[in-house]
């Protein structure tokens, strides 16, 4: 007699969220529409290159096509990503598949980046066309199509990060101000310009390790502050957030260390301190006593580990002083004091904004994302009117009140550094900075004091 075998699932190692987002992605026109116009484009421009010597401007004609094609049309495909499925309150359905919130939003993320993936292998043709015709670096012009491909991955996850926003004109302030005008036209040119310099050099490959392991890290950082907004209440995903992040930190910290000779060390760090400081002090106020739990059962480190590590935005702040801290000993230890400062004086612009965006959603829990956009569009006015008034009116007895406020001091801090007669102000701006963090906290006091009863729980159940 012969034996039943039970059925097991489905195995899952390719997410069936990447595989229903993909096989939708590759049927609609506009993909189909993308490859149809990229391509005709290109062989236009390909014939182009052949038939005139001007090959310098046919070459940034297609490379400025391929960045529009790669870096702004596929990643606004995750503009409304998971706003559609909040809107539509078919969430909770895929929650039901037993799809955690990390899946859900990685394969989001996973289908757009597959079919921009096609797109860039498709291109490798033309790029070889150009070698054929001009004489062009073949190896430096394919590592500019997947810096650009990966910078787009990049783009995408942070599109898909915001598209856990309900409000349609948050999600747009947030992508047309900082990706179309400030990260598009800086960032996108000096990353491919430092990628093409460095398949040119071809001397060491740590370069290429630290700066996969950077954008790998990024990735990682926005993936999971989307996933964290549709997250369960109870979800422990900013303990593991937390705990990357700080491994993150000393790790990019030894790679630029290792590649540069401490030279850019305080700028992982600074970009460390943005976002992992802005995505803890974000987080949604927890009242729940299963968020301390994990915790309280370790004993008394266990409890002390709860004050930096446990959901909720308090824990958050507590976090990013401890973050900045590691990165001003990183910094400084690399770089000196001054280095030090300035990752100082960042962590306070942050803390100021954080500030500003606790007051205005005091009254609308919840929404701390884009209240804290809010108190950066706040500081920046701030900041932008105190330096007018100082400079027009000419009231240096009023000084304290321009170094009072991050930005400026920070302003001072990389645009005079090294300069001793500067000392003074630099010293000054960086006390009065410390009022900003100060306020935070008896803010995050506050919230601490307000979730007191899930604490008081979480003791009552490990003692029972």
């Amino acid at each position: 007699m012969a034996t039943l075998n039970l059925l097991a699932d489905f195995p899952d190692q390719l997410s069936p969220m990447v595989v229903k987002e993909l096989r939708q992605g590759l049927r609609t026109r506009l993909f189909g529409g993308v490859m149809l116009v990229l391509h005709a484009l290109m062989v236009i421009i390909t014939l182009m290159g052949g038939a005139t010597s001007n090959a310098s401007g046919v070459r940034g004609l297609m490379d400025g096509l391929v960045t529009l094609m790669l870096c702004v049309i596929f990643p606004l495909c995750g503009f409304s990503a998971l706003a559609g499925e909040i809107k539509s309150n078919t969430m909770d359905m895929l929650v039901l598949t037993r799809l955690s919130a990390g899946r859900i939003v990685l394969g989001k993320w996973a289908a757009i980046v597959v079919q921009s993936l096609l797109v860039t292998v498709s291109l490798v043709p033309y790029i070889v066309a150009r070698y054929v015709y001009g004489g062009s670096d073949l190896l430096a012009d394919l590592g500019g199509l997947a810096s650009q491909w990966l910078l787009s991955a990049v783009l995408t996850a942070g599109v898909v990060a915001l598209s856990t926003q309900k409000q349609f004109w948050v999600r747009a302030l947030f992508l047309v101000l900082p990706l179309l005008l400030v990260f598009f036209f800086s960032f996108t040119r000096f990353f491919i310009g430092s990628f093409s310099v460095m398949m040119a050099e071809r001397h060491s490959w740590l370069p290429y390790v630290s700066m996969i392991a950077t954008l790998s890290w990024l990735i990682f950082a926005l993936l999971s502050f989307g996933a964290s907004r549709i997250a369960p209440a109870s979800s422990m995903l900013p303990l593991t957030k937390r705990t990357v992040n700080l491994g993150a930190m000393f790790l990019l910290a030894a790679l630029e260390w290792t590649t540069s000779g401490g030279a850019a060390v305080s700028s992982a760090c600074s970009l460390l301190v943005v976002v992992a400081s802005l995505d803890a002090m974000t987080d949604d106020l927890r009242n729940l006593p299963s968020v301390y739990l994990p915790f309280y059962r370790r004993g008394w480190w266990g409890r002390l580990g709860s004050w930096f590590f446990a959901p909720g935005w308090m824990h958050g702040f507590c976090y990013s002083l401890l973050f900045s801290a590691v990165a001003m000993f990183l910094a400084g230890w690399a770089e000196g004091t001054e280095a030090a400062a300035n990752i100082w004086l960042l962590s306070c612009c942050v803390w100021a904004a954080v500030l500003f965006g606790q007051i205005l959603a005091i009254t609308r829990t919840g929404e701390y994302l884009s209240a804290t956009f809010a108190g950066l569009c706040i500081l920046a006015f701030f900041s932008m009117m105190a330096s007018l008034i100082i400079g027009a009116t000419d009231k240096y007895d009023l000084k304290w009140v321009h170094y009072l406020l991050p930005p400026n001091t920070l302003w001072l801090v990389s645009a005079a550094p090294g300069i001793k007669s500067m000392l003074f102000e630099r010293h000054v701006g960086v006390l009065l900075s410390a009022i900003w963090p100060l306020f935070l906290f008896s803010l995050a006091l506050l919230a601490f004091w307000r979730t007191r009863s899930s604490r008081r729980e979480a003791r009552k159940l490990l003692l029972s």
